[in-house]
Formats: structure tokens, C-alpha cells, sequence
């Protein structure tokens, strides 16, 4: 089966189980391992630790910004900081979203290039939510926090995607003995598929505006706002790329176009920039050690 078509079939299957509120993605195997040492701690624990834990998993942090929506009395503006998202939810609202996770089946893949390339996935995302936080506090705007959980999901479909593959491969290989997919295919399938799917989660999960902007396909800037989240994640995202912390392929003259273009729009000096990319490959790999 081509990569074109595996990923017409996945894009049916997950929309169907988006909107049938049927889908059940795995947790990151070192996110599972520290919710579990926080349960072990207590609720209070839980109640304090729980961003961090938030911040390392993108689907994760998605299920807690629908849990707050849904909590009694939660009407007003949506969260848009995680938080916020953990102050609305309570000790036992925390408790119970870590529970339910810590329950959840990890990412796992036989394949070693698969599991590399969907670790760097996860890193990714949390480069470009790293990127767009500071990229708006040291440039003196506000929403910098907001703009953290803005870039941990603009690529929300990703995981959601990856969760289904992983499924076939253990299907496939466990149960049928038959050879999986290559990893280029593999990465391939999901940059078909994961944006349109990103769009239906957020759209059928509600996700606040701001953020669901941020899943849009062929992201633009925006000249009316210059401290939009979306300006803050269209950079990030060029920036980590341009730092090698990204999966798939690009176009280098693209991406160093769009990072000029930021830093004039969003006002990033040289030293702002430096500050920003140094030593962002080893900040974004360690989490997930």
C-alpha cells in the first residue's frame, strides 16, 4: 500500500473515532514513568508537579484543556496556560487525569528508526513550545506561557497518528508475523495526514482559538498582531527546524526566509536569537531521558 493511501485510510479512521470520542492515544513512556512517581507522592504533590508533567506530552496536555473546559462552573474564557488548566482542575481533577494516563499504553515501536523518529517527533514539539514562550518573554510581549501550550500543540495530529500506526505494526508483526513499513514511509504518512486530523481533534475537543489557529495548514504569519501566538509558533517552529530538532524534510531556504521575516515582525535581535537556540537540542532530548 502506497504512503497516499495508508494515509487517506487513517485520516477516515481517526476522524470517525474523533467524532465518536473513541480515540485513545498512549502516553510517552518517560511522562508515564513520572506520573507515577507524583501519584506516589500524594495530591498535593500532584497538584504541583502536574504542569511540568503537562508540558512534555502534547496529547496529554489537550485531554487537560478539555477536562478544565467540562469542569462545573468553568464557563468564561478558556485556559490557555496549563496552569491555569491545573488550577481550575483541582487536586482531584489533577489526581484523576494522572491516574488515567499512568493507565494508558505507552508508545512503543519494534522498529528502531520508528522509535527514533517518533521520539524526535515528541522533542520537536516541545521545542517549538519552548521557543514560542521565550521568544515572546524576552521580547518583552505578553501570552508567553499561552504561547508555550500553543506550540506543544500545533502539532497535535502528530501523536494521534502515530498512535494508530503503532497500532498496525504491532498488529502486523505480533499477531500476523508480517514486515512493517519503513521509517520514511512511516514519517511520510504522518506529514500527510496529522494536520487535518489535528484540525478535527481541536475542533470536536473545542480547543481555545488561539491555539487552534496554530493547527492551521500552511501557516502564515500575522501582520496585524505582531505578539499572536501565531506569530510566536510560526517562527518556533522555523527555528527548530533550522536547529535539527525536527523529523521529516524541508526546505532550508524557506525556513531562513520565514526567521527573517519573524525577527523583523516580532522584533528578535541577534542576541535574543542566540539566547534562544543555544543548546536547545540538549535541553529538548534530556526530557525524555
Amino acid at each position: 500500500m502506497s504512503a497516499e493511501k495508508l494515509a487517506t485510510e487513517l485520516h477516515g479512521i481517526l476522524v470517525k473515532r474523533i467524532q465518536a470520542d473513541q480515540l485513545v492515544v498512549p502516553t510517552i513512556p518517560a511522562v508515564v514513568q513520572r506520573v507515577q512517581e507524583v501519584l506516589r507522592e500524594g495530591d498535593q504533590a500532584a497538584l504541583k508537579r502536574a504542569p511540568e508533567i503537562l508540558e512534555q506530552d502534547a496529547f496529554l496536555a489537550a485531554r487537560s484543556l478539555r477536562a478544565a473546559a467540562g469542569t462545573k462552573g468553568a464557563g468564561g474564557q478558556k485556559k490557555t496556560t496549563l496552569s491555569e488548566v491545573v488550577n481550575k482542575l483541582g487536586p482531584r481533577g489533577v489526581k484523576a487525569l494522572l491516574v488515567e494516563a499512568s493507565a494508558q499504553k505507552v508508545f512503543v515501536s519494534r522498529d528502531g528508526e520508528i522509535a527514533n523518529a517518533l521520539r524526535r517527533t515528541w522533542e520537536h514539539s516541545v521545542a517549538v513550545a519552548t521557543l514560542a514562550r521565550d521568544v515572546l518573554a524576552l521580547s518583552g510581549h505578553a501570552d508567553s506561557e499561552a504561547a508555550y501550550l500553543a506550540g506543544l500543540l500545533h502539532d497535535i495530529g502528530k501523536p494521534v497518528v502515530a498512535s494508530v500506526l503503532l497500532e498496525a505494526e504491532r498488529q502486523t508483526t505480533e499477531l500476523y508475523n508480517r514486515g512493517w513499513i519503513p521509517c520514511a514511509e512511516w514519517v511520510e504518512v504522518i506529514a500527510r495526514t496529522h494536520r487535518p486530523v489535528g484540525l478535527a481533534l481541536a475542533e470536536k475537543w473545542q480547543l481555545p482559538e488561539g491555539i487552534a489557529r496554530c493547527l492551521q495548514q500552511d501557516l502564515d504569519y500575522d501582520n496585524a498582531d505582531r505578539a499572536s501566538l501565531v506569530n510566536a509558533v510560526v517562527f518556533a517552529n522555523a527555528l527548530a527546524k533550522k536547529s535539527g530538532v525536527y523529523v521529516g524534510t524541508f526546505d532550508p531556504e524557506d525556513v531562513d526566509a520565514i526567521v527573517m521575516i519573524g525577527r523583523s515582525l516580532i522584533g528578535v535581535n541577534d542576541d535574543v536569537l542566540k539566547t534562544l537556540t543555544k543548546g536547545l537540542k540538549d535541553r529538548v532530548t534530556g526530557m525524555f531521558d
